[in-house]
Parts: structure tokens; C-alpha cells; sequence
């Protein structure tokens, strides 16, 4: 509702100053100095046509009552030289605005991206967070920032430009001064019922751009090649995303056949307009006698100035209101807020104090399903415990770590550090005591030390780096890429760039993990893509690289538990077992029956580990 309040007065006339309002406030946070550039540029746009508008009937009249020579070359260099100052000097201060406003718009979009970075992952999941950031990013992306700046610049060096000739036209002729401002209402109206509809058809148009957008990008996605190739999908993806095109296209020859109605009623417009100038001033001139040819030229001169000073200001404002709508989705998608925003920053987690982890009565659904990924979940783990997180596919352990990462909220119960509620902690200094190696992790197009350290600097921690990668068994691999440990990923904007196996690439993000400084480290399905002798090689080395932490292991292969202090087994979202091995071997439950299921498949498959 506030959005839809806040774009209803930006349609709004009375609202226009509120618009600009937004602008300056915008300017005063980035860079105030824009302001003295975009003054100066007002100022003296003003002035350019003034020159010819009033030195231009003493060089006619000159011209047909044969006054003194001389002085009429003087009214002409001085007329000449006084429009090349102001038009140079204009010409100067144009430039250095459009570099100054193209500098604040590339910050705006640095801080776009940011916010998109940082945003609660929760609300990042919704089709709506990912519309407002579309149409944000229209507004740095597509100039309307950059417009918007350009057109309130525009409304103000118009209105000084009106007034100054405005007493000029008006003291030879009101009745056409009066035509003209008609004329000139008549096409700024029909221009505003233009922008209108632009605006709202490109409402209609983003949702159906993004779709067309991820299909372009999906479709030279490597991750999605095979597929593709394999099942054949070329055509049955091209037909969807034809037929997003041709919706999309159909809404765009609509704005274009009512972008060329608008202009052909400019045309006549204008036409009536210059006749009818003609039509008066010639009277004035032939029959009336009340007016000079000097004095009919300059008229001219300050209707055409007239002319051009209310359609810049008419359609400065028509602009600011159109572009104001751009930038309100702007300001909406940087005002929203997370619960992860909300924290105690000076609520910090001292560390090697240890970390106890409980989770409280907590229940969660992910939004828009009715059915509870986690159901009254109770447990509590003491610090630099090492707990094995085990169950079927969907019974709840993935959601069970994207609650103890903040990711999500729970809908009930708490989830307490130390003792604590971690939604009053600081989320930023949360984060900082994880270490995560996510199931699906992602390596970026980095060097591969960048990768791990998340640094451009760290050449002094190349031995400590083979040293730990030697837990894993990945210093050999490490050693023998091409340019070592500056050696690129991917080949996405490297030729020389390398693309890892998914074993390699499991390891580096689990080096990535054993770098960083944490007191909870969470490892989700890190052994998937490894080989059984990596696999084994990690699970010894479990103990050494998670000590002094809180450790979380999840995995679907058992064997993996044996090596943890403690057992979570999870079923249907509900922590149905939790003890040691032993334990839960005789509580004969769900535990004992997902053990019993691998070591019956490990008998007789034991090449399989």
C-alpha cells in the first residue's frame, strides 16, 4: 500500500515537488558538489538565447533604415560574440554535469547490486523482491536516473528563460501569446498521456523482460548444457520463450503506435502554431504598421525561445513525474528492511569462548507452502560438540541449517547462542562466527586463491593453505594446476581460465571453510562428489579441522556419524532420535534402520566405500 501511495503522488502535479524533494535528498547523501555544477548549468542555459532575441532587432532595423555602419558591426560582434560565450560556456558545463550525474548514476548502481547482496536471502526467494529489483534497476540502468537529473535541470533553466521573454511577447501581442501557451498545454497533455501509458505498459512489460532474460541466460548455461543436449529440450524451450517474445513485442508495438499518434498531433500542432505567428506579426507589420521588421524579429525570436522554454518546462515536469515513478521504485527496493537488519550491533559473540547452539519449540515453512519443513524441533548442542545431521531426502536437515544461518526465520520458537536469541544479534557479526560448505556451494570466476581466501592479497599463507589442503588430499592437485594458486577458474572471461571436477571443486570450497575464522563450522553433504578414499581421508581429518569449533555434519552416509560426538536424526521434519552411535543402535528406531539400509548395500557393493 505504501508503494502504491507513494506512486499515485508522483502521478500527481501538486506532487512534482516531492519528486525533486527525493532528488535533492538523494544528492545531499552521495555528492553535494553536483549541486553547484547543476546551478551553474541552469543559469547559464538561461541566458543562451538572449543574445540574438535582443541584439538582433537593432542589427535588422539597422539593415532597413541605413544607420551608421559602424555601429551596427559593433551590435553584431557583440551579439556574436556574447552567444559564442554563453553557448560555449553552457556547452562546458553540460559536459562536466553529464560526467558528474553519470558518476552519482554508476553509485547508485554500485549500491543497487550491494543492497541485492546483503538482502534477507528470505525475501531474495520471492518473485515480488525480484521484480522490485528489476524495476530499481531499470531506473540506474535504462538513464532514467540520469534523466530524471537532466530534466529538473531542464524545468528550472526553462522557467528562467520564460519569464525573461515573456515580457516581450506579451508587450506586442497577448492574444498570441495566449494562442501559443494553448497549443503548447494541448501537446504537453497529450505527451503526459503518453508517459502514462509508457509507464504502466513497462509495469506489464518487466515481468515478461526478466523471463525472456533468464532464458537468454539459461540457455548458454553450462550447468544446463547437457540436459538440454541430451533430452533434446531446444524446441520445447524455444517455443516458451517465443511466445514470451511475441508478448512481449505486441505490448511494444502498442507503445509505439501511440508514441506516433502523440507526434503527429505535435506536427499540426506546431503547424498552427507558426502560421498563426505569421498570420499576426504580419498584420502588425502590413497593415497595422505598429511594429518594425526589427522588432517582428525579435518577437519571433522570443516566441520561438517561448515556445521551446514552455515545452521544457512543461515537459521538465511531465519528466520529473514520469522518471520520479522510476526512481520511487528505486528508493522502495533501498528502504526494504530484513528482521536480519534488526540485531544488537553491539551484540558480539566473543571468540574461542565456545559456542552452545539450542534450538527452542521452533517450527518453520518456507513461504507459500502449507506443509512444516521443521515441526517443534527441540535440541540443544554444547560447544565444540561435532554433530552428525542424518535422515531421507526432505526430512528437514537442509532447513535445519538454513535456520542456524539466518537464512531463513523461524515462523515459531527460538533459536538461541549461548543463550541468546541470534535475531537480536547482529547479523553481520553473526555471520562472521560461520564457516559453511553449502551442497550446492559455488566457486567463482576467481583465482583459485581468491577462492579460498576471499582476499586479493595472502601469498603469505601459500604454505599454510598446501598444509591444509593436505588434510584433504587436495595439495597435490593445488601444486599441479598451471599457475598454481593464482591459476583462474572458468573460462568465463579467461581462455587460460581452468573448470575443476566436482570433486576438486568440493575441496577448495572446504578449504574455503577451514579458512575463515569461525566458531560453528557446517559442512552439508561435503564428501557428495568425492571420491570413497577422499571421502575416508576427510572423515579422519574431521576431528583436527573442527577442532575448538561447533561442528555440523550432514550427510546421507552413516558412516560418516561414527566419527561425530553426537547424532540428529531427522524424519518429516520432526527430530525424531538424537544420541551417539551406540545409543541409537539400541533404541532400534529410524536410525538403526537408515544404518542397517547402507551396511546390507555396503556388503554387497564394497567397492561403494
Amino acid at each position: 500500500m505504501e508503494t502504491q501511495r507513494r506512486n499515485e503522488g508522483r502521478e500527481n502535479p501538486r506532487n512534482f515537488w516531492r519528486n525533486i524533494g527525493s532528488l535533492i535528498q538523494f544528492i545531499c547523501i552521495n555528492d553535494k558538489r553536483i549541486f553547484l555544477w547543476i546551478g551553474s548549468s541552469i543559469i547559464l542555459s538561461a541566458l543562451v538565447p538572449f543574445p540574438y532575441i535582443l541584439l538582433s532587432r537593432k542589427v535588422i532595423d539597422a539593415f532597413t533604415g541605413n544607420a551608421d555602419y559602424a555601429a551596427t558591426v559593433s551590435n553584431i560582434i557583440l551579439m556574436v560574440a556574447l552567444d559564442w560565450l554563453f553557448r560555449t560556456g553552457n556547452q562546458f558545463l553540460d559536459t562536466e554535469l553529464d560526467k558528474k550525474v553519470k558518476r552519482l548514476e554508476y553509485g547508485a548502481i554500485q549500491r543497487l547490486f550491494y543492497k541485492m547482496s546483503v538482502i534477507d536471502y528470505q525475501l531474495l526467494d520471492d518473485a515480488d523482491t525480484k521484480d522490485k529489483f528489476g524495476k530499481a534497476t531499470k531506473c540506474v540502468m535504462s538513464l532514467n536516473f540520469y534523466e530524471l537529473v537532466l530534466s529538473v535541470r531542464t524545468f528550472f533553466s526553462s522557467s528562467l528563460i520564460l519569464f525573461g521573454v515573456i515580457g516581450i511577447i506579451g508587450s506586442v501581442n497577448l492574444v498570441l501569446m495566449a494562442v501559443i501557451s494553448l497549443v503548447i498545454l494541448a501537446n504537453a497533455y497529450a505527451n503526459s498521456r503518453l508517459k502514462k501509458f509508457r509507464y504502466r505498459m513497462d509495469s506489464d512489460l518487466w515481468p515478461i523482460d526478466r523471463k525472456m532474460e533468464w532464458f537468454m541466460q539459461f540457455s548458454a548455461n553450462i550447468e544446463y548444457a547437457k540436459e538440454i543436449r541430451v533430452n533434446q529440450l531446444q524446441e520445447f524451450i524455444f517455443q516458451k520463450y517465443r511466445k514470451l517474445s511475441d508478448h512481449y513485442y505486441g505490448l511494444l508495438d502498442r507503445i509505439t503506435d501511440s508514441e506516433g499518434i502523440v507526434r503527429y498531433i505535435g506536427i499540426l500542432l506546431s503547424a498552427l502554431q507558426e502560421g498563426m505567428a505569421y498570420l499576426v506579426l504580419g498584420y502588425q507589420i502590413l497593415v497595422e504598421r505598429t511594429l518594425t521588421v526589427g522588432e517582428f524579429t525579435m518577437v519571433f525570436g522570443a516566441i520561438t525561445s517561448f515556445k521551446n522554454a514552455c515545452s521544457g518546462m512543461i515537459g521538465g515536469i511531465i519528466e520529473v513525474l514520469n522518471r520520479g515513478r522510476y526512481f520511487s521504485n528505486y528508493l522502495e527496493f533501498m528502504e526494504m528492511e530484513g528482521n536480519n537488519r534488526k540485531g544488537d550491533k553491539n551484540a558480539e559473540i566473543t571468540p574461542g569462548q565456545g559456542v552452545e547452539i539450542e534450538f527452542r519449540n521452533v517450527s518453520f515453512r518456507y513461504p507459500n507452502q502449507n506443509k512444516y519443513a521443521l515441526k517443534d524441533v527441540n535440541v540443544k548442542i554444547p560447544p565444540f560438540t561435532r554433530v552428525a545431521v542424518i535422515g531421507d531426502n526432505g526430512a528437514g536437515k537442509t532447513s535445519f541449517i538454513k535456520l542456524l544461518c539466518r537464512l531463513y526465520e523461524p515462523e515459531k520458537g527460538q533459536i538461541l547462542i549461548n543463550g541468546r536469541d541470534i535475531r537480536e544479534l547482529d547479523y553481520n557479526s553473526y555471520q562472521k562466527i560461520l564457516s559453511v560448505v553449502f551442497q550446492d556451494y559455488r566457486l567463482f570466476s576467481f583465482s583459485v586463491r581468491e577462492n579460498i581466501l576471499f582476499s586479493e592479497d595472502g601469498e603469505e599463507k601459500e604454505e599454510e593453505i598446501y598444509r591444509k589442503a593436505g588434510y584433504l588430499g587436495a595439495d597435490t592437485m593445488l601444486k599441479a594446476l598451471p599457475h598454481g594458486l593464482d591459476t583462474l577458474l572458468f573460462k568465463d572471461y579467461d581462455r587460460e581460465g581452468v573448470n575443476l571436477s566436482g570433486g576438486e571443486g568440493q575441496k577448495v570450497a572446504i578449504l574455503r571453510a577451514l579458512f575463515k575464522a569461525s566458531e560453528i563450522m557446517i559442512l552439508d553433504e561435503p564428501t557428495a562428489a568425492l571420491d570413497p578414499d577422499a571421502e575416508k581421508k576427510i572423515y579422519e581429518s574431521f576431528k583436527t579441522f573442527s577442532e575448538n569449533k561447533t561442528a555440523v555434519y550432514i550427510s546421507h552416509r552413516l558412516a560418516s556419524a561414527r566419527y561425530c560426538d553426537r547424532i540428529l536424526v531427522f524424519k518429516d521434519g520432526a527430530l525424531c532420535e538424537q544420541g551417539d552411535h551406540e545409543s541409537l543402535m539400541a533404541l532400534d528406531g529410524e536410525y538403526k534402520r537408515l544404518y542397517q539400509i547402507q551396511a546390507d548395500y555396503y556388503a554387497e557393493n564394497p567397492q561403494s566405500f
